[in-house]
């Protein structure tokens, strides 16, 4: 099995489901374990932070207009008349307006969320987490995937809750949904990390070359996560063209174990026969 046979989600499901062990399985309600200790109050609706679930609507019976029918200047309708009201909760646009994103993705990953919410609204950190996952999945269909990790940081979500909704997104998406069959690679994901260390196109394209060089060579790889596989990837070959970087640098960037790194740089090495010679500062 290939390595594009993997996408990003399923590896990490697997690593939410070594550190979760409670069913959350009903993930748009959480009225049994949330004590909503952390609400906030938005137009009269106050509302649980973290599992985004309404606590108490205050409604006022007052009327604190008056109509004077045709002959009102202030008024050009009836107030009594109801109408509809727009409800912004069902878009994203407001949500991510200033991150950064563009029209397109933004588009798309508002698609998105409208399929995997079926029309409810969700709110506090349940809400963010959703519109995280699509806005990564939106990417992705673009053929410009992201690192969930990187976008996890823009929307200011712990690990935690960002694996929640990218579980969500994929468990609510339609069955025929392009997201069940767009994978993400390790050498999708080189580019950015690269950028971290100020890398220029000369670099990448070696990484890519060694990319080419053992992909699908290893089991060991092909059962990686992306992010993984790609971070060992690029120390494996810091340490081939000598830079200085330690692996202990090189680990608080791209947000991963050094164990996790060094072993997949090790299998890139066993793999080219070439040993590893870290950079000790």
């Amino acid at each position: 099995m290939s390595i594009t046979d993997y996408g990003l989600f399923d590896q990490a499901l697997d690593q939410f489901k070594k550190t979760e062990n409670e069913n959350d399985d009903e993930y748009e309600t959480c009225s049994d374990t949330c004590e909503h200790l952390e609400v906030v109050t938005e137009n009269g609706v106050v509302i649980c932070n973290d599992c985004g679930e309404e606590i108490k609507r205050n409604i006022s019976h007052e009327k604190d207009w008056r109509y004077y029918g045709s002959t009102d200047t202030k008024r050009s309708t009836d107030p009594n008349r109801v109408q509809a009201r727009k409800c912004e909760d069902r878009t994203i646009f407001k949500d991510v307006e200033n991150m950064g994103f563009s029209e397109k993705i933004v588009s798309i990953a508002n698609k998105i969320y409208g399929d995997v919410t079926k029309g409810q609204i969700f709110r506090g950190n349940s809400r963010k987490a959703i519109i995280f996952a699509s806005i990564f999945h939106s990417f992705k269909l673009e053929g410009r995937p992201q690192s969930h990790e990187k976008l996890i940081k823009i929307f200011s979500l712990n690990r935690k809750t960002g694996l929640k909704g990218l579980k969500h997104v994929n468990l609510n998406a339609p069955k025929d949904s392009k997201i069940h069959v767009t994978y993400i690679t390790p050498i999708n994901l080189v580019d950015d990390i690269m950028d971290e260390f100020k890398a220029n196109i000369k670099q990448k394209e070696q990484v890519s070359v060694l990319y080419d060089s053992i992909k699908n060579k290893s089991s060991k790889l092909n059962r990686s996560r992306p992010q993984s596989a790609a971070a060992g990837l690029i120390y494996f070959w810091i340490c081939r063209e000598h830079l200085s970087i330690t692996l202990k640098e090189f680990a608080a960037k791209v947000n991963l174990s050094e164990l996790t790194i060094l072993k997949i740089a090790r299998e890139i090495s066993d793999i080219l026969n070439i040993p590893i010679e870290e950079y000790k500062n």
